[in-house]
């Protein structure tokens, strides 16, 4: 996922992997890359056009990524599209008849899968 926005005329780009990889960019510049798979977290940048901050807050009840310069919010969230697929995903209860028949599918072939090897074990 990639978010960008305006920091006095100069971009700040955010990248976050699904495999919890981030990587921070002001400027074309590269500030940040690192690991990370906390739910809540904050981080600082101080670059000469101000203080970047960005907010991560995750849970099964709410999802935000915020960006703010000096202390105001400028960016309400950085990954719409991914809060939209989360907030939609949570809507649907229960599973489709299609999900079903793909772990039924799974199962039989697991079983099927253990007597093979259990009768060839013997």
């Amino acid at each position: 996922m990639e978010a960008s926005f305006d920091v006095r005329g100069k971009e700040f780009k955010v990248v976050f992997s699904m495999f919890g990889s981030e990587k921070y960019y002001f400027d074309g510049e590269l500030l940040k890359k690192r690991w990370n798979f906390k739910f809540n977290d904050r981080l600082v940048f101080e670059t000469n056009e101000g203080k970047v901050e960005i907010v991560v807050s995750l849970s099964p009840k709410a999802w935000s990524t915020q960006a703010f310069l000096d202390n105001e919010l400028v960016v309400e969230e950085l990954f719409p599209e991914f809060k939209q697929k989360v907030e939609n995903s949570k809507q649907t209860k229960g599973m489709s008849k299609s999900s079903m028949f793909k772990i039924a599918i799974l199962w039989c072939a697991l079983t099927v899968m253990f007597l093979l090897i259990f009768q060839w074990a013997k």
